[in-house]
């Protein structure tokens, strides 16, 4: 019986490869970076079909001992060794019209060694995808300038809504947005569900596929699982376990009131500087998103990062909630329904919170907090989020239920009035506004 391929999606990053192929493909090569499983490999031969005549893939995680002693062989030789892959892969090769591929580069460092050559040569563009922390760490070698790295993430919400068929409905999302003028309660609602829905399954392709496939949430977990279970096998290759323990204890620490990294937390009596170069790793991977802390909220805002004291989220909620519900022994489908109509007691503050994060994180946004001191209160303040916009930064609080109260964000404006544009509260309510600050439905985040 033949297997079905899973379905290609509909992805945002592509527009990114078609600016590289027309204005930097003959000057530099690209790296897709991002986390496993992101759809990294799908969307670069995807574009390689669609805008080329032809493409050789190659895959190092797979790659046999004879492309690679190719490459050993005939670094010095360009012409020889695109004849030897030519004729290995069965590909005929344009000058200028074939795009190569080295997918998993990190697997055989020697590749991406030699990119710096193969962007001279000039006959063929060259695209890669993996992971360069993990290239630093193999070969102790320096990124070539000849490279441009742009990351992928999981999904965002409307490439959901595209592969789910519910594309038109984020257009009236956007419209919404740009007008300030909340939405019916009936379409709100059925945003809210479709978003909860999102928030379970992720933004993993494979996840997705699952659901669209499937419509089992039983089968999302699996994909889901199989995705961490490669994770673990990636952290555990790349380190003695300390690494393992720091990644384990993600769920632990986003659970907290403070969210901010404790080395106690993950093992007491432990100290920051056992996790220090491991915390380097996690951030660099992409397996989590780092928001730090700006001590001071100025526009210039890296300047005033704090990046000792920092949060790690996770790069993709549908797969932090398959970490929170491990050990829970109860039927999947059940737990999944109980947390799409809110039933299940479960943090959802920690939940939403790094569904905002992965949203700004898509967006192109730095995450950054602030922890701050009051005149108002003997204890020290903290708000979720501050972006900068201009001369001036935007605050969001989350909220998982109620909007009120919100003493932080109150002192926080108070406080800095002079430096802030708006101010939002990010919650599964409808859009509206209240003493100057507007509250935004979850599902608008990535407009913001």
């Amino acid at each position: 019986m033949k297997k079905n391929n899973p379905p290609v999606f509909r992805r945002k990053f592509y527009d990114v490869l078609l600016d590289w192929k027309e204005n930097d493909s003959h000057r530099y090569a690209l790296m897709i970076e991002g986390v496993r499983r992101v759809g990294k490999s799908t969307i670069a031969e995807q574009f390689a079909k669609n805008e080329y005549k032809s493409y050789i893939l190659i895959d190092f995680m797979n790659a046999s001992d004879t492309v690679k002693e190719m490459f050993n062989r005939y670094s010095d030789d360009l012409d020889k060794l695109f004849l030897m892959l030519s004729g290995y892969y069965n590909v005929m090769l344009y000058e200028h019209e074939s795009l190569i591929i080295f997918d998993e580069v990190q697997e055989f460092p020697r590749a991406h060694q030699i990119v710096k050559y193969l962007v001279k040569y000039g006959k063929y563009p060259i695209l890669e995808t993996g992971s360069l922390i993990t290239l630093k760490m193999r070969s102790r070698m320096t990124q070539p300038s000849e490279v441009i790295t742009k990351s992928m993430n999981p999904m965002d919400l409307e490439e959901f809504m595209w592969a789910i068929g519910k594309g038109i409905q984020y257009g009236i999302i956007k419209d919404s947005f740009d007008s300030m003028e909340p939405l019916t309660d009936g379409m709100h609602k059925e945003l809210m569900d479709t978003y909860r829905t999102y928030m379970i399954v992720g933004g993993m392709p494979q996840a997705v596929s699952a659901l669209i496939e499937t419509n089992n949430f039983l089968e999302v977990e699996k994909a889901k699982t199989m995705i961490l279970d490669i994770y673990r096998r990636d952290v555990w290759r790349e380190d003695d376990g300390i690494l393992a323990e720091l990644f384990n204890s993600i769920p632990s620490m986003l659970n907290r009131t403070s969210k901010v990294f404790s080395p106690s937390v993950v093992k007491k009596g432990a100290r920051k500087m056992r996790y220090t170069k491991r915390i380097s790793w996690l951030c660099s991977s992409k397996m989590v998103n780092p928001c730090y802390n700006c001590t001071n909220p100025d526009p210039a805002i890296a300047q005033y990062e704090d990046r000792s004291d920092l949060k790690m989220y996770f790069v993709d909620t549908g797969l932090l909630i398959t970490m929170m519900l491990e050990a829970n022994i109860a039927d999947r489908n059940e737990l999944y329904q109980s947390l799409l109509s809110g039933d299940l007691s479960m943090n959802q503050g920690m939940i939403f919170e790094n569904m905002v994060s992965q949203a700004l994180t898509a967006s192109g946004r730095n995450l950054n907090y602030c922890r701050f001191v009051s005149d108002e209160s003997d204890r020290t303040q903290e708000v979720d989020f501050l972006v900068a916009d201009g001369r001036r930064v935007n605050v969001m609080e989350v909220k998982s239920s109620r909007v009120n109260p919100h003493r932080s964000l109150d002192r926080f404006i108070r406080k800095y009035k002079d430096r802030i544009d708006r101010k939002y509260i990010i919650c599964t309510k409808n859009m509206s506004e209240m003493d100057d600050i507007i509250i935004v439905p979850i599902y608008m985040t990535g407009l913001i």
